[in-house]
């Protein structure tokens, strides 16, 4: 792979949101010409041999996919683009050891298929053999992201994580929403209201300590305010839940602030615990 990483030459299966984004970085970084493999590419036909191979298929699909490249593929290094799996799926590329190095590389991105989306600036989690690892960082690099270095035993709970901050972030602006409504507030304007309060309160995780960014009432400690809370969630037990857990989260992450034992009485009489 002389001429730096960029150079290499490149197979990308799988065009999808993340495959795609990917291809875009590739080729503004100023990377080599891929070759892309559509879903039908996978099971037939000759396939040009490549210096990395990258599977940007869904979770489910990759260890079959790389069953079907095996026969049909030579290539140095190969990817999968999974968070939470390990590069070991990849096996059947590895052919007893005398095919490639194995590894994955997981972007930290919720990707929607718009068009300038890309992998540039994104935590890359970057899995597998050692020769895998080491392309793998370089090509985050490249591509200006920041590749960190992950153990397999590690990707699930590192998955689970992030998932809790995306698809958790959504899901709990999903409830704020409905309890929104349930005071007779047009639902459409509770998901864009709170969501942008949403994003506002990550982006003041991104540049400050928990206790400094974690706002609101169980923060600041407001104890009447939460009672209301907790009273207006009464006839809402699942959202009434939810809210005691953040409470209790927001509570560990601010210590020291005073009414730790009322709050936590308070939540506790409700949920009936």
């Amino acid at each position: 792979m002389t001429g730096g990483i960029l150079a290499s030459r490149l197979t990308l299966c799988g065009p999808g949101r993340a495959g795609k984004a990917f291809a875009r970085s590739w080729i503004a970084a100023g990377g080599a010409p891929a070759q892309i493999l559509g879903r039908t590419e996978t099971k037939a036909g000759p396939i040009a041999p490549c210096d990395i191979l990258i599977l940007a298929v869904p979770d489910d699909a990759i260890r079959d996919a790389a069953e079907a490249l095996a026969p049909r593929v030579e290539a140095k290094i190969a990817f999968h683009v999974s968070g939470a799996l390990p590069a070991r799926l990849l096996s059947p590329l590895a052919r007893d050891g005398a095919g490639a190095a194995l590894g994955s590389m997981h972007p930290l991105r919720v990707f929607t298929g718009a068009a300038d989306e890309s992998w540039n600036g994104a935590f890359v989690a970057v899995e597998g053999d050692p020769a895998a690892v080491a392309s793998g960082l370089e090509i985050a690099a490249a591509l200006g992201a920041s590749g960190h270095r992950l153990d397999a035993a590690g990707k699930a709970l590192y998955h689970a994580g992030a998932q809790l901050a995306a698809g958790g972030t959504a899901a709990v602006v999903s409830m704020a929403a409905r309890a929104w409504a349930a005071a007779g507030l047009n639902p459409e304007l509770a998901r864009e209201s709170l969501a942008t309060l949403s994003a506002g309160a990550a982006s003041a995780l991104a540049a400050r300590p928990f206790p400094q960014a974690i706002s609101g009432a169980v923060a600041r400690r407001d104890v009447g305010t939460i009672a209301a809370h907790v009273e207006a969630l009464s006839g809402h037990a699942d959202i009434l839940e939810i809210y005691a857990l953040l409470a209790e989260e927001t509570l560990e992450r601010t210590p020291g602030r005073g009414h730790e034992a009322d709050i936590r009485a308070l939540l506790a009489r409700r949920l009936g615990s």
